[in-house]
């Protein structure tokens, strides 16, 4: 009877709550305890833990702006009480989905007629153990931290994730469902925080100017969360639940937001002076270095939002010096081409736009553009975007005989989507490059359907048309379907794809072209709860499997790539996985005419992936892996050969004080005949990234990096090379679009110091190889720039 009584009371209480809220009065039983005991969990909500239903609040007007000294005691004041709604009762999704977070939370919201308001207080019976550093902006995966999401338009497909860790350091991203995070949108708001000896408060500004919305729609969706990675542990409000498919589809309701109009303008010039020297390779028969003492450049952005909703974007000569290098991967004796990230803000911005379930814009393509536009958005249900940039690559690093010297590319990309439903819509897209009287031309229709809260169907078909500047043309088609089960327990997913054989894409992506492929992923996860897993800190154990094979146009095996996955997940961030590698490539005469017939080479392999982050100031990932592989690269006139293989690829993260990071990289490739076990090739690649924090917007940054590739020159047909690269950067970043950029870069190859094989006359030997290897280093290239750019919003 006494919990009979308990429960109706708590849904009285709860019911009173809501109603209340929703008139913007909060009583003093929806407040949060004075004091909270150690570690103890708010109580969930019948409606929070219903698999589909939404809880909604009213966001009331406040009428001055909230601080944290509103909540300097761990309890909100008496004006936000009386003034701002709160949110709590969060529930976990990891490590043990459905159940209440295990420390408090409390969110309280606002929002004057043009600012949202967020502030959060964070109880915590261990707050020595809270994890925080003071980082670059978006450098707080691995903290404590706080989210908001974001959805204006309420269509569960895209919105704004907003987080902020115990030191104030802010990281935003565009999401796109179903949870892909793009954390180079940048935005301009405000954030501030403060550890206490009872937790942690902080607080969220975010201008309406600054996000996409619509003046007269008075709800949005909305997602809260809180993470403390010390015991792996996120958790929600409303609940988001692993089993079902999405975030943004189980996300909560915030009423009262009519009149939040996001319209604005903004201009973001740069200017840049900088000094170069670098070796200019554009004829291979006559390289040379060039030099400019000190030039200088200038160019920008502009930017308009049109009726709320459809943004307007165009560029005047861009500039990426800023940019840091691709991480490093892989990249000796590789079979395909690999695929490395758009790293440059202009591109990244409402990139998902222009996604499709064919890659046909991949703006990587894109080298060194002068001028840009492009037009993003959602009018009603109907998704809108449109980019139309040219290229002045192709036409400047070419030999000054090249019939491109001079050209430029010309790249046009249009999509329309169309949501139908709350999850489902179907799409158009087109996507033309032209360049010097070549063209290629890629359309197609695609679709996503959400059958079920665990099963999504996607799937399209793209006709390319190619007419090459040799008079020559090619068309075909390619289709993909994916159809994926999400679950917390059991995920599938089943891709199938074809492309023909003169299906061709200048603009965008194929990771392997003219073969039909099927790859199947399965994970299998389980959750003890017994007493020996809690002894043990183990949080979820289970198998990971993945099938791709792949088959020519005559359906003849291409190759078979199987990887099984068995791990253990324990707290802190700690994972142990065994795993077990099939691999097997078919190869034949056509690809290497060397080879008498076609020949199948098995390439099984076994290793472990370890993962930890045990203490703040320590995060290591080190796989380690034995087995077989081919020698892809064999000298001229040598067939394929079976290789015994050793890689390695660690990271390693320390941060000895909160305001210094240094993050490690380490990557080793070593292959030797599986005959005679004689060594073929051995890549190494070292990375010290080092980044010290004097504010938030005042940091230095710099990057050492050394490769070499060492090959057998008897078996392998890989260049011998050293490279060092240094980077260096002074950054004061106030908020995105006003800065000052101060960077040194450097780079040191074994290259030969005569450049190539020299004649009588002093004339480069055009039958000798141009950029030969030498045994000391030499200075490729090398570059100091200071960069300024400043924000106008009107």
């Amino acid at each position: 009877m006494p919990r009979l009584s308990s429960r109706l009371a708590g849904t009285v209480r709860l019911l009173l709550c809501l109603g209340l809220s929703a008139v913007s009065v909060v009583p003093a039983l929806c407040q949060e305890p004075a004091q909270p005991q150690a570690g103890a969990s708010a109580r969930v909500y019948n409606e929070s833990t219903q698999r589909g239903a939404a809880l909604r609040v009213r966001v009331p007007k406040v009428d001055r702006v909230p601080t944290l000294d509103d909540v300097a005691a761990m309890k909100a004041d008496d004006w936000m009480r009386k003034r701002m709604v709160r949110l709590s009762n969060f529930v976990q999704s990891a490590p043990f989905d459905g159940k209440p977070a295990t420390e408090m939370t409390f969110v309280w919201l606002g929002r004057t007629d043009s600012t949202f308001f967020a502030v959060f207080i964070c109880y915590d019976h261990r707050p020595d153990q809270l994890r925080s550093h003071l980082a670059r902006r978006e450098n707080i995966t691995t903290d404590d931290v706080v989210g908001l999401w974001l959805d204006p338009f309420q269509d569960r497909r895209r919105g704004l994730l907003f987080q902020v860790n115990p030191e104030g350091v802010q990281a935003d991203a565009n999401w796109t469902e179903p949870g892909s995070t793009d954390y180079s949108y940048d935005l301009v708001w405000n954030s501030d925080a403060r550890r206490t000896s009872q937790g942690w408060v902080a607080i969220m500004e975010i201008p309406f100017r600054s996000i996409r919305s619509r003046a007269k729609d008075p709800e949005w969706g909305v997602v809260v969360n809180r993470s403390m990675p010390r015991n792996s542990e996120t958790s929600y409000w409303p609940r988001v639940t692993p089993s079902i498919s999405g975030l943004l589809t189980q996300e909560g309701s915030i009423l009262g937001m009519e009149g939040a109009s996001s319209r604005n303008i903004q201009i973001n010039p740069y200017m840049i002076g900088h000094k170069i020297k670098q070796l200019n390779q554009n004829d291979p028969n006559n390289p040379f270095f060039s030099n400019r003492n000190f030039s200088g450049t200038a160019g920008g952005d502009i930017k308009a939002v049109v009726k709320d909703s459809i943004v307007l974007d165009g560029t005047i000569n861009p500039d990426f010096s800023q940019v840091e290098s691709d991480q490093p991967q892989f990249s000796i004796n590789q079979r395909y081409a690999l695929f490395y990230p758009e790293l440059r803000p202009f591109f990244l911005e409402n990139s998902s736009y222009f996604e499709s379930v064919v890659t046909q814009l991949y703006t990587r393509t894109i080298g060194n553009p002068e001028f840009g536009a492009r037009a993003t958005g959602k009018i009603q249900h109907t998704n809108i975007g449109f980019l139309a940039i040219d290229d002045r690559a192709p036409g400047i690093y070419v030999a000054p005989t090249d019939p491109l010297k001079g050209k430029r590319a010309f790249t046009v990309a249009s999509r329309v989507a169309q949501d139908l439903g709350p999850f489902s819509n179907i799409g158009l897209m087109y996507v033309q490059r032209t360049l010097a009287g070549g063209s290629n031309r890629t359309g197609g229709v695609d679709f996503n359907w959400r059958m079920n809260r665990h099963w999504t169907l996607q799937g399209g078909q793209v006709f390319s048309s190619t007419h090459r500047r040799d008079g020559s043309y090619a068309a075909g088609p390619a289709r993909r379907f994916v159809l994926t089960r999400s679950g917390r327990s059991f995920y599938l997913q089943e891709q199938f794809r074809d492309f023909s054989q003169n299906f061709q894409t200048d603009a965008g992506y194929v990771s392997v072209p003219r073969v039909r492929q099927s790859n199947v992923q399965m994970n299998v996860h389980w959750y003890p709860t017994g007493t020996t897993a809690k002894k043990l800190h183990v949080q979820s154990y289970g198998v990971d499997t993945n099938l791709r094979m792949a088959w020519d146009r005559k359906w003849r095996r291409v190759f078979r790539y199987t990887t099984d996955d068995f791990f253990l997940a324990f707290s802190r961030g700690t994972s142990i996985s065994a795993v077990f590698v099939g691999n097997s490539d078919t190869l034949r005469p056509e690809d290497y005419p060397a080879l008498p017939r076609e020949s199948n080479f098995a390439e099984n392999k076994g290793g472990i992936a370890f993962h930890t982050a045990p203490v703040p100031q320590l995060s290591m990932n080190v796989q380690a892996y034995h087995g077989a592989t081919v020698n892809y690269n064999p000298v001229s006139g040598a067939a394929p050969t079976l290789l015994t293989d050793d890689t390695v690829n660690a990271a390693i993260t320390l941060q000895p004080i909160s305001r210094l990071t240094v993050d490690n990289t380490y990557l080793l490739d070593r292959a030797a005949e599986a005959r005679t076990q004689e060594q073929v090739y051995e890549s190494q690649t070292m990375r010290t990234k080092i980044n010290y924090q004097f504010s938030r917007p005042l940091s230095l940054r710099a990057i050492v990096q050394y490769s070499s590739v060492m090959p057998n020159n008897d078996l392998s047909a890989l260049a011998r090379t050293k490279d060092i690269s240094t980077q260096v950067l002074f950054t004061w970043l106030p908020h995105p679009g006003t800065a000052i950029y101060a960077g040194y870069n450097s780079n040191l190859q074994n290259l030969s110091h005569e450049l190539c094989t020299r004649l009588a006359s002093g004339e480069c030997d055009t039958t000798q190889p141009i950029l030969p290897r030498g045994t000391d280093y030499l200075n490729d290239g090398r570059e100091f720039f200071i960069k300024a750019s400043y924000l106008l919003r009107f």
